[in-house]
């Protein structure tokens, strides 16, 4: 063990007072204590030391350099939050080395230059790195302050940026407002016009002065007088003033006047001294227009909800009335100023549940609702029931939103009544048809059997003959007429005609028919065309009784000479009766209530008919009854069509 080495090993505590007073003296350590002044020195004094005696102990020199640098990493991290720079921590690593080779010249030791190159070495490392780690602090602050600068100089570039972004903006905003934008200077030149000022004034920007202003752009009153200086609102806030909505009138160099609603402020800049005054004018022209139209409308309006002899009401989408006419105010017995402002439930609080669902089904849809019948209770009025026939419509504001509920009531109570009479009446009607038309089958059943043995009699004179024979058709023709009555009220009244199905085949029941009506029409060309399965389960004597009117009807209303076709397929699932003649289409407008009652029209075929006009009826009834229906086409190609489809087995009633 050499000189040196004894030291570190005997006077560890001598080398650390040393250092300790030397640093106290010479740094800025004041208040400091001691383990924060040695830090990491008595672990660096164990390295040296072990540095000494590493060719000794067989020991890396290179090992103990990197733990003396982790050490000296320590110190420096210590030192830079003490506030020592680079120079001062390499001032104190000297120090260690004074108070080290001192303390060795006091006890008279001899230091070998192996070991104070091995001293040198491990100080110098620890100095070396302190001087690099500073090399490259300073390199890490100049590229931070680079970056900074950088950063600096893209904020100041993307502010430029935006500032002309926000102005361009301004501008275009300045430029499509739809108010007038004009800006004065701090001595009151106008140094910025808009386009919609300059459409309101009818003139470009003229740079005048306060003095110029009312006469250069007709500034005056409602009453045409020119406004005095010191009334102008842009001179008012020159002054310091806040102008908020006032009235002002523009008279234009083509003579007309505008009327423009002003708002003026002061402006000031950054220091907060005066820089001049901004004016906005909104044109008021179209809206006082609008007002106007809206208070006539109203007035027209409440005229109208005055004067209407049915209900009317206008409600809000709380179910408020807003408006409501002494109509229906008598109808829901509530006064009408009693009733404005108030809702469903406060004014009409027994309907409101069954209407309210409608009003907002409207709000919520923005669609009609059209006469609607409203039946209302009167319990407390003595009983009974009043029929209003209502209509709600949505009121729609500009955007197309429905904002109001229109109600239209109409009382219908009357006309119900009077109707249920008509009913009745029309009930007593057909029911004495009935008994009347049953009633007379007896005697007429009397007079065709006379009129049969009259017909009998062998030694009948020509002319008695020939009388009974009248008889006997004129008989058979009222025998038809009081049957259709008899189908008429059964139809009418009994739930329709009865039937009594039967297995049927169409085709020989079409061919008698055909066959009884060329003996009554020997002039007319009847024609029977059948095709297919005919085989069903109907009423034979009912389908009879509508193929002979459906031929009837055709001899009745075409033109002699003229072919008549009843045409019988059936090759489907159902039976498709047709009845073809030919001559003038029957006009468009009675073709939909040609199967009604008592329709006839002008007859065009080989004879006038006596018939009630209850063929068509009938003939529908019959098809009705078994399950089927009838339709009828029309034209001047085709001539005139009457179909009936009819199921092969009618089906059961429920």
């Amino acid at each position: 063990m050499g000189a040196l080495a004894d030291l570190l090993a005997t006077r560890r505590e001598d080398i650390l007072q040393r250092f300790e007073r030397e640093v106290r003296t010479q740094f800025p350590v004041d208040g400091q204590p001691r383990s924060v002044i040695r830090d990491t020195l008595p672990q660096l004094l164990d390295e040296l030391y072990e540095l000494l005696n590493a060719p000794a102990n067989g020991e890396s020199p290179s090992m103990i350099h990197g733990q003396m640098r982790r050490t000296a990493r320590e110190h420096r991290a210590q030192r830079h939050a003490l506030g020592y720079d680079v120079t001062q921590i390499v001032r104190e690593y000297s120090v260690v080395r004074d108070c080290i080779l001192g303390l060795l010249e006091e006890t008279g030791g001899v230091l070998a230059i192996a070991e104070q190159r091995a001293l040198n070495r491990g100080l110098d490392l620890a100095m070396g790195d302190a001087v690099a780690d500073s090399e490259r602090g300073r390199e890490e602050e100049r590229r931070e302050a680079e970056e900074e600068r950088m950063a600096l100089l893209e904020r100041e570039r993307a502010a430029r940026a935006e500032a002309e972004r926000q102005r361009a903006v301004l501008e275009g905003v300045i430029s499509q407002s739809g108010d007038a934008i004009i800006v004065a200077d701090a001595r009151g030149v106008l140094r910025l016009f808009n386009p919609e000022a300059e459409r309101q004034h009818g003139m470009p920007l003229k740079e005048v002065g306060p003095k110029e202003w009312v006469e250069t752009y007709g500034l005056s009153n409602e009453e045409g007088h020119p406004l005095p200086l010191e009334r102008v609102p842009l001179y008012r806030a020159l002054q310091g003033e806040q102008v908020r909505d006032e009235l002002l009138w523009l008279h234009r160099p083509d003579g007309t006047r505008l009327p423009v609603s002003v708002t003026a402020r002061p402006l000031r800049g950054p220091d907060g001294t005066p820089a001049g005054a901004v004016f906005s004018a909104r044109d008021i022209a179209l809206r006082r227009a609008l007002s106007q139209e809206r208070e006539e409308a109203l007035a027209l309006l409440d005229a109208l909800l005055t004067t209407a002899p049915v209900g009317l009401s206008f409600l809000d989408r709380d179910l408020r009335y807003v408006r409501i006419n002494p109509t229906l105010a008598a109808l829901n017995g509530v006064p009408v100023e009693q009733s404005l402002g108030r809702t469903l439930w406060e004014v009409i609080p027994d309907i409101a549940p069954h209407v309210a669902p409608i009003y907002r089904r409207i709000l919520e849809t923005g669609e009609p609702e059209l006469n609607t019948e409203l039946i209302v209770p009167l319990s407390r009025r003595g009983g009974g029931t009043r029929h209003y026939l209502v209509s709600y419509a949505p009121v729609k504001d500009r955007e197309g939103r429905p904002i109001l509920v229109a109600v239209a009531v109409v009382d219908i109570t009357d006309l119900k009544r009077f109707e249920e009479r008509l009913r009745q009446t029309a009930e007593f009607r057909e029911r004495f048809l009935g008994i009347v038309s049953h009633d007379l089958r007896n005697p007429l059943s009397i007079i065709t059997l006379s009129a049969t043995m009259l017909l009998r009699q062998e030694a009948l004179p020509e002319r008695a003959l020939r009388l009974a024979q009248r008889i006997s058709l004129n008989a058979e023709q009222m025998a038809r007429m009081i049957g259709d009555l008899l189908d008429l009220t059964r139809g009418r009244l009994g739930g329709g005609i009865p039937i009594s199905p039967a297995p049927c085949d169409l085709g020989p029941l079409g061919r008698r028919v055909v066959s009884e009506l060329e003996v009554a029409h020997p002039a007319r060309e009847l024609r029977l065309e059948a095709r297919g399965d005919l085989r069903g389960e109907w009423d034979q004597d009912r389908l009879a009784q509508l193929l002979g009117n459906l031929l009837r009807n055709a001899v009745d209303y075409s033109p002699e000479g003229t072919p008549i076709t009843l045409a019988l397929d059936g090759g489907g699932e159902r039976v498709r009766l047709e009845v073809r003649n030919l001559g003038e289409p029957i006009p468009a407008e009675v073709l939909p209530g040609l199967f009604e009652p008592f329709r006839r029209g002008q007859t065009r075929g080989s004879g006038s008919t006596s018939g009630l006009g209850l063929g068509l009826y009938i003939v529908q009834q019959i098809a009705t009854a078994h399950g089927g229906g009838v339709e009828v086409r029309s034209t001047r190609e085709e001539g005139t069509v009457f179909t009936v489809q009819l199921p092969r087995v009618v089906p059961r009633r429920e």
